[in-house]
């Protein structure tokens, strides 16, 4: 580690080079086992920065080349650099500007933040009263109509996702002596009954479908790219007083609606395809929590 340390020459053999050696070397002696890139990564990367810093007028000074200002318009002057290059770059000098700052002052470094993915939130029942009603304006053909009603029905009442709203047909449904609509999700085993409130609207244009695709049939792709969102764009153009219409807020309708009505979470999470109960977790914030009799009533187990 140390002949590679000290042994570097950067290949084009910049006049800025022998001024600012010593200081690139220090500063990569004392940080490279903290950076986890291989030493001549970091030499290639600090060099430059420390080369471009003296040619500019920066102070001969380690923590001032890595100043993110510094980093910053370094990486804007390699324009040879480009795409994931340029991000590798920022990368090391990011982290070794971190181990240097832990050692000059015990600076711990700045928390990577990760974005928590947010689940779409649920229509209210106003929302979806106003969507069966607008169904009811449109032409009864399967391709409008029939699709605005598939639609509902697959993601308010059975939760499916994109493809699977894509791929059901017709023969993928099946109505129970009970009167219950349950679906045979495609490219699963599960089985989904359908909510009651959507139920019939799904026999009805599952037996008109017949074995062709209850979204769409028309459609010459069987998963044609953003197929449910632009078809929702076209059909809800004009329509005032309407929310956008989303698959996702859809499924998280159903999801959150069965929490509400406290049905076990594994048989949720089943029903919804999800590997464990662990992604029910952003759609709880949507559920309100019980109140004080009902707690009780559920504790003792009386009616």
């Amino acid at each position: 580690m140390s002949g590679a340390i000290l042994g570097y020459q950067p290949l084009e053999k910049p006049s800025e080079w022998p001024l600012v050696a010593d200081g690139v070397r220090m500063v990569a002696a004392a940080t490279c086992d903290s950076v986890p890139y291989p030493v001549p990564k970091v030499m290639l990367a600090l060099s430059g920065l420390a080369v471009y810093a003296e040619r500019v007028g920066i102070a001969r000074d380690p923590l001032a080349w890595l100043a993110p200002e510094v980093m910053t318009r370094y990486l804007l002057a390699r324009t040879k650099l480009e795409g994931s290059s340029v991000q590798t770059y920022r990368s090391i000098l990011l982290r070794i500007r971190e181990a240097l700052l832990w050692l000059e002052y015990g600076q711990q470094p700045t928390p990577r933040m990760s974005a928590k993915r947010q689940r779409a939130a649920p229509y209210t029942p106003p929302e979806l009263a106003r969507y069966l009603m607008w169904t009811r304006t449109l032409p009864p053909t399967s391709t409008l109509g029939g699709s605005a009603l598939a639609l509902l029905a697959l993601g308010a009442g059975c939760g499916l996702a994109r493809s699977e709203v894509l791929a059901t047909r017709g023969t993928d449904i099946t109505v129970l002596p009970s009167e219950a609509v349950v679906v045979a999700v495609p490219g699963s085993d599960r089985l989904v009954v359908c909510r009651a409130m959507w139920e019939e609207a799904l026999a009805a244009r599952a037996c008109a479908a017949g074995d062709g695709y209850l979204f769409l049939p028309q459609r010459q792709v069987a998963d044609p790219k953003n197929g449910v969102s632009n078809w929702a764009e076209r059909t809800l153009k004009g329509a005032s007083g309407l929310p956008e219409l989303k698959l996702a807020r859809l499924r998280s309708t159903w999801i959150v609606e069965l929490l509400r009505q406290r049905v076990p979470e594994d048989v949720i999470a089943r029903a919804a395809g999800m590997k464990s109960t662990a992604a029910l977790a952003p759609y709880r914030a949507s559920v309100p929590p019980l109140t004080t009799a009902a707690t009780a009533r559920m504790l003792r187990g009386s009616a």
